[in-house]
C-alpha cells in the first residue's frame, strides 16, 4: 500500500481523548435538537461509549457501528486545526486503516430535508466487509504520477 502525501497513520486513542461532555457541546446539542441538558448529556455519553478514537497530525476520526444490525459503520472525520480543506487520498487511507482496504464507503449528499451541516465534519457510511456498491468503477484504475499536460485529466503526485 502506498501511502498519501503529508501522511501520517492513525493511532487509535482512548475515548477520554474526545471529551463529550463540554458545556458548550452540551449547549449547542440542547438548542439543535430540542433536548434537556440531562437528555443531551447522556445522549453524547452514549454516542461517545460505543465510539472507536483515532488521531493523527491532522485528523480527529470517531468509528461508530451504525445502522440496526451495527453491520455498518460510520467515519465521522474532523480536522484537528478545525479547517475546511479535504483530501480525496487521506479520506480513502482513513477508511482503509480503520474498516480494511476491501470494504466500500460512501458520503452522502442527501435530499435537503434529510442534510445535517453543523460543524465541520465529513461522514463516511462504510457498508459490511464483501458487501459492494453498485456504482463506480469495475476495477482499479490509479496514477500517481503527476500529470500537468493532458487537459482535464490533471493529476498530482503521490
Amino acid at each position: 500500500m502506498t501511502l498519501p502525501r503529508h501522511w501520517q497513520p492513525l493511532t487509535k486513542v482512548p475515548s477520554e481523548a474526545f471529551p463529550v461532555e463540554d458545556p458548550k457541546v452540551v449547549a449547542v446539542v440542547m438548542k439543535n435538537y430540542g433536548m434537556t441538558e440531562a437528555d443531551a448529556r447522556t445522549w453524547l455519553r452514549e454516542d461517545h461509549e460505543k465510539a472507536t478514537y483515532y488521531l493523527n497530525d491532522l485528523y480527529k476520526v470517531q468509528v461508530s457501528p451504525y445502522a440496526p444490525d451495527n453491520a455498518f459503520l460510520h467515519i465521522n472525520i474532523s480536522r484537528r486545526d478545525g479547517g475546511m480543506f479535504k483530501d480525496w487520498r487521506h479520506f480513502q487511507q482513513i477508511k482503509n486503516e480503520v474498516a480494511g482496504e476491501e470494504r466500500e464507503a460512501v458520503e452522502l449528499y442527501p435530499a435537503e430535508s434529510r442534510k445535517v451541516d453543523t460543524s465541520n465534519k465529513w461522514h463516511l457510511f462504510v457498508f459490511p466487509e464483501g458487501q459492494r456498491i453498485n456504482l463506480g468503477w469495475p476495477k482499479r484504475d490509479v496514477s500517481y504520477s503527476e500529470n500537468r499536460e493532458a487537459p482535464g485529466i490533471r493529476q498530482r503526485a503521490l
